[in-house]
């Protein structure tokens, strides 16, 4: 399982180097923007990758602690000044890796967005909470930015829907006074 892990690593950072790689030679920003969100997606997948192989549960996953981790890889890796505007209270969850994967990616999908369309691309001031309530887990990501724009239709609404729905939970944004409040819902462990 080690070499397994060694090799998906290996690869994961091959992959997201040539993006780093084809980001340093285009010129359109918005390109480059969409590659550094694609690379976002790829920390996620690793980061429980390594994760799964240096804690003592071969198969569980702390999403407390995966969560927190891969948010302060996110948010450095956007601006640091984003750690001085965190606030997180994450309550440990113990996860199978499989969901803590996805559960990261809709993570990873939620920072970017709050990022890219609350404060423009600027730090500011952001909320993560993680519940346990019985069998189920309740995300919470709130900011305090320019609230609740259209509704998506691009491949990030699309990929955040499906990735919910796969795991048997529900997503619901709302008003946040100012900003947006996003709630994900699904059960611990698949029904």
């Amino acid at each position: 399982m080690r070499e397994v892990d060694h090799r998906v690593q290996n690869s994961l950072q091959m992959v997201s180097s040539f993006l780093g790689m084809q980001a340093r030679m285009i010129e359109d920003q918005t390109t480059v923007d969409h590659i550094n969100e694609a690379r976002s997606r790829l920390a996620a997948v690793a980061l429980v990758h390594r994760r799964l192989y240096s804690d003592d549960h071969a198969k569980a996953v702390d999403l407390a602690r995966y969560l927190g981790e891969l948010c302060r890889e996110i948010l450095s890796s956007i601006d640091t000044g984003w750690q001085e505007q965190l606030n997180i209270d994450l309550t440990p969850v113990l996860m199978v890796a499989d969901r803590a994967i996805n559960v990261g990616l809709v993570f990873a999908e939620l920072i970017m967005n709050a990022n890219k369309y609350a404060y423009g691309g600027l730090p500011g001031p952001l909320s993560i909470v993680l519940e346990q309530h019985q069998g189920s887990f309740r995300l919470i990501v709130s900011d305090h930015g320019s609230g609740k724009r259209e509704p998506g239709s691009g491949f990030g609404t699309k990929m955040l829907n499906s990735i919910v729905t796969s795991l048997g939970g529900g997503m619901e944004e709302g008003d946040n006074l100012p900003g947006l409040r996003v709630v994900v819902t699904a059960p611990i462990v698949q029904g």
